[in-house]
């Protein structure tokens, strides 16, 4: 990467900031987040834009699923100087990329018919910059969800999913293999690293933690583990039996504080592999801090000559 990783990070926060500036106002709920919660998002956003000419090269058709797509926007409720700013969420950086790449549908869901209601809102609101199309987020479960993506597997189509849920509870091994088993399916996977390790030693035999544990992994090798990179590790190797590229980004709240990793996975390591290995590449340089200074700046809470004092 050429450009220096701050500069890098301020040009792109500032400019999806300004896309969604006509809801920045709207007094509608916002997804949680915080400011670590933008490397993913800039990491979808990368990964989009980079991959799009080979896709449509290739393929017939390329869709976006997002099976937990929220309302569109996050904010940073805890931090009393961007406390009224707001950010793209998953659903909205993959729409924003509409006019110059894109997918050939979106499938949009999440459990929260609320959440459903104002991204579909919103989604009209921003026409001009997502494009005039029916997007049609709808209400619908994880397992549906996989469900209905697992049907319309078939020659010709090429499958980009987000998978990024509120707890590690809510992924239960049995669809999230499902859907990894589909072999054109490049999949994001944000793996709770410190809830899972924190909740481990509650997790005894004849325990609904332990069969809570049972369903995310999909094996009992977790009971060997009793650490975040011990715990990962099992759930990658579970990943790795199908599909044979993986990559981790690891995403900090501060310096080395690990909070979860964001896996790619997909089962073309020479090109959506290599895309992801450079991406991954920029993402270790944007650590949170540099992003929360890029976001003031942004947001015009502060200057870069404050940054540097």
């Amino acid at each position: 990467m050429q450009k220096d990783p701050y500069d890098w990070a301020k040009e792109r926060i500032g400019y999806l900031i300004e896309k969604i500036d006509l809801i920045k106002n709207d007094s509608q709920i916002v997804s949680p987040g915080r400011i670590w919660s933008i490397k993913k998002l800039l990491a979808l956003d990368y990964y989009i834009a980079s991959t799009h000419a080979i896709f449509k090269k290739n393929f017939d058709d390329w869709y976006y699923v997002d099976t937990h797509c929220g309302s569109g926007v996050i904010g940073f409720e805890d931090n009393k100087l961007l406390k009224m700013e707001r950010f793209p969420g998953s659903p909205l950086i993959a729409a924003l990329r509409n006019t110059r790449n894109p997918f050939s549908d979106y499938f949009l869901s999440d459990i929260s018919a609320e959440s459903i209601s104002v991204l579909n809102e919103r989604l009209r609101r921003l026409k001009i910059h997502v494009g005039n199309r029916n997007y049609n987020p709808v209400v619908r479960s994880f397992s549906d969800t996989v469900q209905e993506i697992k049907n319309r597997e078939s020659r010709g189509k090429i499958f980009l999913v987000f998978i990024d849920p509120m707890g590690y509870t809510e992924l239960q091994w049995k669809d999230v293999s499902k859907l990894l088993s589909i072999k054109k399916a490049d999949v994001f996977i944000t793996f709770m690293s410190y809830g899972v390790a924190l909740n481990r030693p509650h997790a005894l035999p004849g325990t609904k933690d332990e069969k809570t544990f049972d369903n995310v992994f999909g094996t009992s090798e977790w009971r060997k583990c009793s650490n975040q990179t011990e715990l990962l590790d099992v759930y990658l190797k579970q990943i790795k039996t199908l599909k044979e590229f993986v990559e981790v980004i690891p995403i900090f709240r501060t310096g080395e504080n690990k909070l979860y990793d964001l896996i790619f996975a997909s089962s073309n390591p020479s090109g959506a592999g290599s895309v992801m290995t450079y991406i991954k590449g920029i993402m270790d340089n944007v650590t949170t801090e540099l992003i929360e200074d890029a976001l003031k700046v942004s947001t015009k809470k502060t200057t870069d000559l404050d940054k540097w004092m």
